[in-house]
């Protein structure tokens, strides 16, 4: 869907990633040498939204003394991201619902039509469809929006992703306050699988960040984490160490999955139809566990 302009909707909670997605359906793009405008609806008041994001003309209203770009003005040719979508006035839904039909927009103050090439994507860590039932969210503007969507599942309900998070963190904050060839300790690594990251992946950013500056050797352990991430390791390690149980377990079925996934792609040599049919398994079901173990079927071709 990257390289296309159909306008995307992402959803997902706060902190899933949402714009970095975004990003990479931009740079993914025929757009890519164009500009990226992340906005963020829900930080500007609907007022100074207005004029970011489409422009004024001097004397529009009190302060402005000059002419001043919108972003979509900016960002022609390129992407423009919509964080918070659910937060923009109704007024501005209307004048954003005509920019996605036409094309036309016009600056604060200005009675001049001016028409943009951007691409469109746009985030909300709410249910619109639920908020269009309540009157909230203008009908015919999450319809146009909702060309593409993209549900961002959690982290705590993709818990296999924690390692490899915790290891790219690692690699980014080991580099920044110069702490070579760090690593994480199994134990430490149970601690924040047995949490459930309200957060989702910010949390867990910051959390490697923390250990990062608190440890002084080489290994992460248990005691650089938070003290909340240990907290939580310890209630889930009670009663007869189920959690370890339960981590052990589902750590041995990861590794078969990923060694059969690598197997069946041995056999058909890279062709991932023929894959997933050895394995019993359906198309988009195998490609997404290929995705999640970071599989790259041209390895075996």
């Amino acid at each position: 869907m990257a390289d296309t302009d159909a306008t995307v909707l992402i959803q997902g909670e706060s902190g899933t990633g949402k714009e970095l997605i975004a990003h990479a359906l931009h740079i993914n793009s025929r757009r890519r040498s164009k500009s990226f405008i992340p906005v963020n609806c829900g930080a500007v008041p609907a007022n100074l939204l207005e004029s970011d994001l489409f422009g004024h003309v001097r004397g529009a209203f009190t302060g402005a003394i000059a002419n001043k770009k919108g972003w979509f003005e900016s960002a022609e040719g390129g992407t423009i991201f919509l964080d918070e979508i659910s937060e923009m006035s109704p007024e501005l839904q209307v004048r954003l619902l005509r920019v996605l039909n036409t094309g036309e927009y016009s600056r604060v103050g200005s009675n001049t039509i001016s028409y943009c090439d951007v691409r469109v994507v746009a985030a909300t860590n709410k249910n619109l469809q639920a908020l269009v039932k309540e009157g909230k969210f203008r009908e015919d503007l999450f319809y146009r929006l909702n060309v593409i969507k993209l549900n961002v599942p959690p982290l705590r309900s993709r818990k296999g992703d924690i390692p490899l998070l915790v290891r790219h963190f690692l690699t980014v904050f080991s580099k920044k306050y110069s702490k070579n060839d760090l690593q994480i300790s199994e134990r430490a690594e149970a601690c924040l699988l047995a949490h459930d990251f309200p957060g989702n992946v910010r949390e867990l950013e910051n959390i490697i960040q923390h250990a990062v500056i608190m440890t002084e050797g080489r290994s992460i352990e248990p005691h650089h984490l938070p003290a909340e991430i240990q907290q939580d390791a310890i209630v889930s390690n009670s009663d007869e160490n189920p959690s370890s149980f339960k981590i052990a377990k589902q750590r041995v079925i990861e590794t078969f999955e990923r060694e059969f996934i690598l197997d069946c792609l041995k056999t058909a040599k890279g062709n991932i139809s023929q894959a997933a049919k050895a394995a019993g398994i359906h198309f988009a079901n195998f490609h997404s566990k290929m995705t999640r173990y970071g599989i790259d079927p041209h390895n075996f071709k």
